[in-house]
């Protein structure tokens, strides 16, 4: 068996102020180059960016751009391409996201030198339309997920799956699902050839290789030393799924595709497993230890290859495959991003700049045309409307990640010499309700516990959370007839809310997913 690891770059990370990408470049991905290089020599790797992040590498950190570069010249880092800034595809007219691919593929000619041949597709989020982005953009190999796939329909309405679809198919999305009732054996060839007969494409126009959650997930705990995740139990879990029927050729399999910001940083970890959001994207001392001795004993199992080997140097399957609109990765579905309250409170602004731009399109001059379409698609970015928020999970949209999307809004829109935001029926006072009062909330009311029964320097605290919280909340100087969210009306807020939440001991922000 052969195996691969990609490792997906994404400084328009949720949380991640632009302070911090220097950090994380240099902690995350130059150890991951760093460590190929002097401990992995003759391991290959992919990496993944987005035209964002590569742009972002080259005015904080040109060395390690260098290093990157001389990596895939070497032949042991294959370069993997996405949008520019991380939307998910489904969510916006086709048309849009075929500007947000161009957009990174001319970084990448700018910075790299080439046009990638793999495609990180954000979230794995699907509508039919998704492979002809990808595809008229330059690239062959396309990374999607096994989960879709088996619980996705043909285009007769039939289970491609059965035996899978009936047991795992999920009805109604909560976000995230790593419910897995079916026992996949460990020969499933689905994970370990591509597909080359892609549902509405002719015959390998575009290879389809799957991650699967049943394997990728634990990558991401072992990096974290999350309880029972060891590197002798993420060894036995790769070669159960290593297995391979007698007689049949050799495949490749991915044993991590997944957040490369896990390797080096502790990323979102904290947030989603101890309840702690001001404890994120800290260095991991053992990361580098953890890379060479999760390589090394993989290797002892079989060779490292590339994702666009295992797409185009084996065997490709003959089996239709196909993928349910509106999918996405882990089980949830791409409106899961569309329906957040600041996504709601963009989506109708970001239509009003769409339609203007597409009335006066073949007025413009070219360069001003495509710096229009660069901002507007930039404001799609998902993860400057990401998390959701809900009782079992009360996160709030980090105000540096909104600003990025407020920002290549209105840069659109002024370049278009405005539109009538009249008309909008948007509130931002409400979205700005929905989004904080589940969490200030929990602060107000251990704010009161500490108040009633603390020590004194608890009560004092809790005092001032609860004096924070409550000025928060007054929006009486905001314009009730306001239809857009002004970043600094939100930032002061979320500022005070986390200000509040670190004096009061932290509240519960993360439910099970």
């Amino acid at each position: 068996m052969k195996y691969v690891s990609i490792y997906h770059a994404n400084l328009n990370y949720a949380y991640l102020p632009e302070r911090r990408y220097e950090f994380v470049i240099r902690k995350s991905y130059e150890l991951i180059f760093d460590t190929y290089r002097e401990k992995l020599p003759n391991d290959k790797y992919v990496f993944e960016a987005s035209g964002f992040t590569v742009e972002q590498m080259a005015i904080k950190t040109p060395d390690v751009l260098e290093k990157l570069k001389a990596a895939i010249a070497s032949g042991q880092c294959e370069f993997m391409g996405s949008p520019y800034a991380h939307p998910m595809l489904p969510n916006f007219p086709e048309e849009d996201g075929r500007w947000a691919i161009k957009f990174s593929n001319d970084i990448y000619q700018k910075y790299l030198g080439i046009q990638p041949k793999s495609f990180w597709n954000p979230e794995c989020g699907w509508r039919s339309y998704v492979k002809n982005q990808v595809a008229d953009n330059g690239y062959r190999n396309l990374l999607q997920e096994f989960e879709q796939y088996s619980r996705s329909l043909d285009a007769d309405g039939n289970p491609l799956r059965p035996e899978i679809y009936d047991v795992e198919k999920i009805d109604n999305s909560q976000f995230y699902n790593f419910d897995f009732k079916y026992d996949l054996p460990g020969t499933e060839k689905a994970l370990h050839f591509p597909f080359k007969n892609l549902e509405g494409m002719e015959p390998d126009t575009l290879r389809v290789f799957l991650r699967t959650d049943r394997v990728a997930v634990f990558g991401v705990r072992y990096f974290m030393s999350h309880p029972g995740h060891t590197l002798e139990e993420y060894v036995k879990l790769i070669k159960k799924f290593s297995a391979q029927n007698e007689g049949e050729e050799e495949g490749a399999m991915l044993i991590y595709a997944d957040d490369a910001e896990y390797v080096g940083t502790n990323a979102w970890y904290n947030l989603k497993y101890c309840n702690d959001p001001d404890a994120i994207f800290e260095a991991m001392p053992d990361a580098e230890e953890k890379l060479v001795n999760l390589v090394n004993a993989v290797r002892e199992l079989g060779e490292f290859t590339t994702l666009d080997s295992a797409c185009n140097d084996l065997p490709a399957l003959e089996d239709k495959i196909n993928f349910n609109d509106n999918m996405s990765w882990h089980g949830g579905q791409a409106s899961n991003w569309s329906g957040t309250p600041m996504a709601k409170l963009l989506r109708p602004w970001q239509q009003l700049v769409r339609d203007k731009l597409k009335e006066v399109e073949s007025t413009l001059p070219q360069d001003v045309l495509e710096r229009i379409w660069f901002h507007l698609t930039n404001s799609y970015n998902s993860d400057g409307q990401w998390p959701p928020t809900t009782k079992a999970s009360p996160h709030f949209i980090f105000p540096f990640n909104y600003n990025y999307n407020f920002q290549n809004l209105l840069t659109a829109e002024m370049l278009l010499g405005g539109v009538d935001r009249s008309v909008l029926e948007t509130d931002p006072i409400a979205t700005m309700a929905a989004i904080f009062t589940m969490q200030q909330d929990l602060v107000l009311e251990k704010a009161e516990q500490l108040i009633a029964s603390g020590s004194e320097e608890e009560q004092k605290n809790g005092a001032l959370a609860k004096e924070l919280i409550l000025r928060s909340r007054d929006t009486s100087a905001i314009d009730p007839n306001a239809k857009v969210l002004y970043p600094a009306e939100y930032e002061v807020r979320a500022d005070a809310l986390i200000h509040a939440r670190k004096l009061v001991g932290g509240v519960v922000v993360a439910g099970d997913k």
